[in-house]
């Protein structure tokens, strides 16, 4: 049974609340007494007689000790005799689980998003990113104000992936529900202090699709205009290295049609995707089509990990290879990713943007002379 028809029984009477302090268990199924009604959630902590659990999207919800099954209340008995346990640690000496940081974390960035110098939510990015602040190009001058109340910011369970999280966070700002993820690097690895999480990017539901925002690139003060427009019936000078320091130039794509798509690992819009270009460079490539990944990743390790997995059939530049003295998503203003520019077989900017359905359309054209 889903959330929305569990919230509706009267067996459960579920109610979504606001919990402080909590401490968090991994999630399991818990069902009612009488086994009709289930639901995954992790489990918080008990108040006033009843269980709090929060679910996948960060929503808390309580539900009455006693309408749980008889397994549901010893897993809660065991659980709370080991939280008992643990606040007989001495304070020095307990650590905070990594899960526990980054939420609090994301929560005061989102938090301090309210106020209008941000000094709290900037402390939070990186030091690449705190240095754009100081220039008056930071993409965080430009987040909207969540609103005020206690439902406002809602954080979810944050995903591990070695030196990189990400985390889920809905935030009500400019009366709407906006879904966004908060990306964070560990930047000083092994010193097991909460400030070593630290943000580099946000990743958003805009009106024309999924994006990320990278704080550690520039963004466009207001009035200016989408940088890549001034690129359309330009050539494009395509250069760069790939992992293995092998450099590509505009020459190796001479009378082809070429996408290029900045992207980056941690970016979930960006591989989301992947399938569409993969299909697309499937069904063109033999008249014509190629494809040239440009990485934004600072991580290149992880690049590297990536592309052995996924191992794609297009060639992927590392664009903050230390060989690169100026990277092309710098070259050429890139502050949101994915960011798609399609050249035409003259070497000049055909098109932008054109993400989804919108590629296969455009290169088509291209492909038969338009």
């Amino acid at each position: 049974m889903n959330c929305a028809n569990m919230g509706r029984s009267l067996v459960f009477g579920l109610a979504v609340i606001l919990v402080v302090g909590a401490c968090w268990a991994a999630e399991r199924n818990w069902t009612d007494e009488s086994g009709k009604f289930s639901i995954t959630a992790e489990y918080v902590g008990v108040k006033g007689g009843k269980v709090l659990l929060r679910n996948a999207d960060g929503k808390e919800l309580s539900v009455p000790l006693k309408k749980l099954s008889e397994a549901d209340r010893e897993f809660v008995k065991a659980q709370q005799k080991e939280a008992a346990q643990r606040e007989e640690v001495s304070e020095p000496t307990r650590q905070k689980p990594q899960r526990e940081v980054v939420m609090e974390l994301a929560e005061t960035f989102y938090a301090d998003l309210r106020t209008r110098e941000r000094i709290g939510a900037g402390k939070l990015l990186t030091d690449e990113a705190q240095a754009l602040i100081k220039t008056g190009k930071s993409p965080l001058v430009y987040l909207p104000r969540p609103e005020v109340g206690g439902k406002a910011i809602r954080v979810g369970r944050p995903k591990f992936d070695g030196s990189v999280a990400e985390i889920p966070v809905r935030v009500e700002a400019g009366e709407q529900l906006h879904q966004t993820w908060l990306h964070l690097r560990l930047v000083n690895p092994g010193a097991n202090a909460d400030e070593d999480w630290r943000i580099f990017a946000l990743s958003a539901v805009y009106p024309d699709g999924e994006k990320s925002l990278d704080f550690e690139a520039s963004v466009a003060l207001a009035g200016e205009a989408d940088p890549l427009k001034k690129l359309i019936g330009k050539p494009f000078l395509m250069e760069g290295y790939t992992l293995d320091g092998e450099p590509i130039s505009s020459d190796d794509y001479k009378g082809k049609v070429v996408l290029i798509d900045f992207w980056a690992t941690w970016c979930g819009p960006c591989k989301a995707e992947i399938p569409n270009i993969l299909d697309n460079w499937r069904k063109y490539n033999g008249a014509g089509f190629e494809v040239l990944a440009v990485s934004v990743d600072k991580d290149l390790e992880a690049l590297a990990s990536f592309t052995r997995k996924e191992n794609p059939p297009w060639t992927v530049v590392a664009d903050r290879h230390p060989y690169n003295k100026k990277s092309m998503g710098a070259k050429f203003g890139i502050r949101s990713i994915p960011a798609f520019v399609l050249l035409g077989r003259d070497g000049r900017v055909a098109a932008i943007h054109c993400r989804g359905k919108l590629l296969s359309k455009e290169v088509e054209r291209l492909l038969a002379g338009g």
